[in-house]
């Protein structure tokens, strides 16, 4: 296993483990090399970092001016080389782009997902069609060569040649100088040049139309009217105004959750979801990790609206402005409809989590409560009342972080005194009598009277199952010692509580609801517990 080094900097810069053959297997940034690069060896009993420390033999490092500095060779090195240690997107399928590969003698234009690191690349395109047609515009206005380094290097010239959308490079039937200007061309064009072009073009066809040349001259000023009425923006135009991205995230253990929905025109448009592994233990860290990697050949919204701001949110900002070549956002909404599709987000993701790996979520909440039991079976009470003779009470079931629908239950109060906590009492009493079987948690809307009751109530009946408290307003959860815990916004245990405080307050308004409509209309039956 590697040993943790002593002549590390306390700079900003990355750090790089190797295997002895040289192959990397980790990129990471940090602020103090020094310090979180020992990090890694304060944690080698987890069995990722233990893995990849036992696979280490060369700890390598590079220091840089700041952090913002670190954060783009970070990026830059990751997508470089492709560590199997760092967050990334195997299944991944990358935007399209059109490429011209610069590196060529004869460059060629190309629809390509995994462009070369010497090509010029324009995109990525929302639009794969949009991108093959601007492809095919380029052929029409410029005539390079868009074929395969196979059929090229036959020399014979393809139709392509017959139909005036190429020069023939590869039979020689335009100077490597003239083709080099071609490609000026059609770069300047892709990069919203036009008037440059134009200008170029039209000294051209008069210099073929003074020397008597008018079959070519009439192609170029065809071409010039065609270009006129060509419009670049109608291609590559990804996101309209006002359209932004909505990311949440969960962190638990060494799995890291994401989800992620396109939103343009108000409406959410696409919905992706990501587990993945991650040496991360900061969830802000493994956050920040996954969108670099996201957004590396995506197109990037002009905002984008998160649960949790990752680490070093303002040098992803600036990353992906530069990317994006304008102004980008990364913020937390407060209120409005971006709130509430946030809100979504974290609903649907706390769903994923559950159905990928409850436990894990289970865990979590036992840790973060120092429960004695994992919370597989959680049921949550609520008493709701207009006037103390018409109180009634509610249970809901969740098991495996999933709602029980059919073990639901709905009480009338019979005969406790005055006050929630009373009824409360009632209620609890009623369902342990009638049904011994404890659940593994006990959820109470309410605040420390209400735990108080509540815990009174179990130690009569005996009961062994865990018991908190949710309060509303601040999120506290208040604990069987009395102690109190907020928890954090955007998390999947505040997001699980509140489901279920929701769904059991819920419960226990309808049933107020129709009670309510029966005593009003003067039904008199008698209802049922």
């Amino acid at each position: 296993m590697l040993e943790n080094k002593q002549d590390i900097p306390e700079r900003p810069g990355i750090y790089i483990f190797k295997t002895a053959a040289g192959k990397i297997l980790y990129i990471g940034k940090a602020i103090n090399l020094k310090k979180r690069v020992s990090q890694y060896f304060q944690k080698k009993d987890q069995p990722l970092i233990r893995n990849l420390l036992g696979r280490a033999a060369i700890l390598d490092f590079i220091v840089t001016d700041d952090e913002a500095d670190a954060l783009m060779l970070e990026s830059d090195l990751v997508h470089g080389y492709q560590p199997p240690f760092n967050i990334r997107l195997k299944d991944d399928k990358s935007f399209p782009s059109i490429e011209i590969t610069l590196g060529e003698r004869f460059p060629g234009i190309y629809f390509s997902r995994q462009p070369q690191t010497d090509s010029f690349v324009l995109g990525p395109l929302v639009n794969a069609g949009k991108a093959k047609s601007l492809i095919d515009a380029v052929t029409r206005f410029f005539r390079l060569r868009s074929c395969a380094n196979t059929l090229f290097k036959k020399g014979i010239p393809c139709l392509y040649y017959h139909i005036d959308r190429c020069w023939a490079p590869c039979a020689g039937k335009i100077k490597p100088v003239l083709y080099q200007q071609q490609v000026g061309f059609a770069l300047d064009f892709l990069k919203g040049r036009k008037g440059k072009i134009k200008a170029r073009l039209g000294v051209r066809m008069r210099r073929l139309a003074a020397s008597l040349n008018f079959e070519e001259a009439q192609k170029i000023k065809e071409d010039l009217e065609r270009m006129e009425k060509f419009s670049l923006r109608t291609y590559i135009s990804s996101r309209a105004h006002g359209d932004f991205d909505v990311l949440a995230t969960c962190l638990l253990g060494r799995e890291a959750f994401f989800i992620h929905f396109a939103v343009a025109g108000g409406r959410v448009r696409q919905s992706d979801y990501f587990r993945l592994q991650t040496v991360h233990d900061d969830e802000g860290e493994a956050f920040r990790e996954f969108m670099i990697d996201f957004y590396r050949h995506r197109p990037v919204p002009g905002e984008i609206i998160v649960s949790r701001l990752p680490v070093q949110s303002a040098g992803l900002e600036g990353l992906f402005s530069a990317q994006a070549g304008r102004r980008f956002t990364i913020r937390i909404a407060r209120r409005g409809k971006k709130r509430q599709i946030v809100g979504m987000a974290l609903k649907n993701l706390t769903l994923f989590v559950q159905k990928s790996d409850y436990r894990s979520l289970a865990e979590r909440i036992k840790d973060m409560f120092r429960l004695r039991h994992l919370p597989f079976h959680i049921e949550a009470f609520d008493i709701s009342h207009f006037g103390e003779k018409n109180r009634v009470g509610a249970m809901v079931v969740f098991r495996d972080g999933r709602s029980q629908k059919r073990l639901y239950r709905s009480y009338i109060i019979r005969s406790a005194s005055a006050g929630d906590t009373e009824a409360l009492k009632e209620v609890l009493s009623r369902r342990f009598r009638d049904e011994p079987s404890p659940p593994d948690l006990l959820l109470i809307d309410g605040g420390l009277p209400q735990l108080a009751a509540s815990r009174q109530v179990k130690k009569k009946l005996g009961l062994r199952s865990d018991l908190l408290a949710l309060a509303k307003g601040e999120e506290r959860i208040f604990m069987e010692d009395g102690s109190s815990l907020v928890l954090e916004p955007g998390s999947l245990p505040r997001h699980l509580f509140q489901n279920i405080r929701d769904e059991v307050h819920r419960r226990a308004i309808t049933h107020h609801r129709r009670r309510r409509e029966k005593i009003q209309s003067g039904s008199g039956r008698k209802e049922l517990a």
